[in-house]
Parts: structure tokens; C-alpha cells; sequence
């Protein structure tokens, strides 16, 4: 669908390009190389995992079908996320990512209310990973699948936010 302009194995296409980072000597957290992108991309697909099975075992504990529903959504975009990304990361590296073999078995035991909580945190840290990669993409096919995936996950924190307050 998005033509690969951008391998990262394409010596004409400067990934270290100073210009664009003059402040990251200066310990500005916020910028970042696209390289540097291209290994949050990677992390990120396994992040995206991670979530969709802790989002499973929330359905579960989720003590209404309202909740569970919101809930549902919220995983479904996780899913939906991770395709996007293991795309991108295609595109820049021109590898594909193994299939995750991730199982869940934590947070089983923590309370509903606990999880709702993790769930929010884990939204906002994503929120702030991926405004950090939205800063290197080199066009704009990718600067707004990142978008998307980026407002999601603050519709996501909004959501649990609901839940929490709700929770018993």
C-alpha cells in the first residue's frame, strides 16, 4: 500500500542525519534518530502484544458486558495497532517480524481496579513513545499511521479513565 522509500539499508538515505537532532547532544529525551524509531517500532509491536493478552484477562475480570464491551474495543485496537507497525517496520528495515509467542499469565492475580489502573499508565507511556517516533517519520504515509495509533492510545486512556471511576 505505501511504497518503500525509506529502507534503512539504503546508503543514499541518511538516518544519522545531524541536522534534524542539534539538540539531542544537549540530553533532549524527545529526539530521537530514525533508527532509534525503527527499534521503538520493533519493541513496540511486542508492547502491542503484550497489551492485547493483558486486555483478554481484563475482559474477564470486567464484572459487566458494558465494560467488557469498552474493554473489547480497546484490544481490537491493539491488534490493529500491531499490524500497522510491523507494516512500518517492514517498510524501513524490509524484515519482517517473527510472530509473537507471548502468553499472559500476570496480573491474573491483581484486582480489577489494579489492572483498570496498569491499563491507563501503560496507555499514557505509549502516548509519549509514540510522539517521539511521529518525530523522525520521513513521510507523511507514516507520520499519520503513527497519528492514528497515537490518538488511539489517548482514546484508550479516556476510556479507562471512565472505568476506573466507575470500578468498585
Amino acid at each position: 500500500m505505501y511504497p518503500n522509500y525509506y529502507n534503512m539499508y539504503n546508503p543514499y538515505y541518511n538516518f544519522d542525519n545531524e541536522n534534524r537532532h542539534m539538540d539531542k547532544d544537549a540530553g533532549n529525551e524527545e529526539l530521537i534518530t530514525l533508527n532509534e524509531a525503527i527499534e521503538l517500532i520493533r519493541k513496540s509491536v511486542e508492547d502491542e502484544k503484550e497489551d492485547e493478552l493483558f486486555y483478554d484477562i481484563l475482559i474477564q475480570q470486567a464484572p459487566s458486558e458494558k465494560e467488557k464491551s469498552i474493554i473489547r474495543g480497546i484490544r481490537d485496537d491493539e491488534i490493529k495497532h500491531n499490524h500497522i507497525l510491523k507494516r512500518l517496520y517492514y517498510e524501513f528495515t524490509g524484515q519482517m517480524l517473527p510472530e509473537s509467542t507471548l502468553k499472559n499469565n500476570e496480573n491474573q492475580n491483581m484486582d480489577y481496579k489494579s489492572n483498570l489502573e496498569k491499563a491507563l499508565f501503560g496507555e499514557l507511556d505509549a502516548v509519549s513513545k509514540y510522539r517521539k517516533i511521529m518525530g523522525v517519520m520521513p513521510n507523511g504515509n507514516s507520520y499519520t499511521l503513527l497519528m492514528s495509533i497515537m490518538t488511539d492510545e489517548l482514546r484508550h486512556a479516556n476510556k479507562y479513565n471512565y472505568l476506573i471511576h466507575h470500578a468498585r
